[in-house]
């Protein structure tokens, strides 16, 4: 494809480790685990690219996750996801890794061919929130229908299983 004719293209894939995992159970997740392989290795020449999300990239294909030029790391807790982080780092700057468990709400580390070094940086909040689904515990534990919630919540979750 000529260069003046290609429009770049980003795919946003969202809490990839569902469906770029690390482990597979065959059949049809090995085709789509195929195709996103053959994006990240050959879809740059295309003007095609992948930005990759996941809170566990321990659970990401090591693929896909070695054709990655930058990574942005939030706060990760498990073990076995900081080790990911901690081996994209220079051997000289790798205890800069150690800050993962304790960064704050909205603070990242970044690391590759985006910045010259490692570098923790503060990522402004958005000007319009989300409309997140994350549930406020406290409150939802001081109403008086809690029984309703909890069956609405099994409900949810069983529905998304089929």
């Amino acid at each position: 494809m000529e260069n003046e004719k290609r429009h770049p293209i980003a795919l946003f894939c969202d809490e990839a480790h569902l469906y770029i995992p690390a482990n597979l159970k065959g059949g049809m997740e090995e085709k789509g685990l195929q195709s996103f392989e053959r994006i990240a290795k050959e879809g740059r020449k295309y003007g095609i690219s992948l930005v990759v999300i996941s809170q566990r990239p321990s659970d990401v294909n090591k693929t896909i996750l070695s054709q990655c030029g930058n990574f942005i790391a939030m706060r990760l807790t498990n073990p076995d996801d900081q080790n990911v982080i901690k081996k994209l780092f220079p051997d000289n700057l790798g205890d800069f890794s150690d800050m993962l468990p304790i960064l704050d709400i909205g603070e990242a580390l970044i690391v590759g061919d985006a910045s010259l070094l490692p570098s923790r940086i503060t990522i402004d909040e958005p000007k319009i929130k989300p409309d997140s689904a994350t549930i406020d515990f406290w409150d939802e534990w001081d109403r008086s229908d809690i029984k309703k919630g909890i069956k609405q919540a099994v409900e949810a979750l069983r529905k998304q299983q089929k």
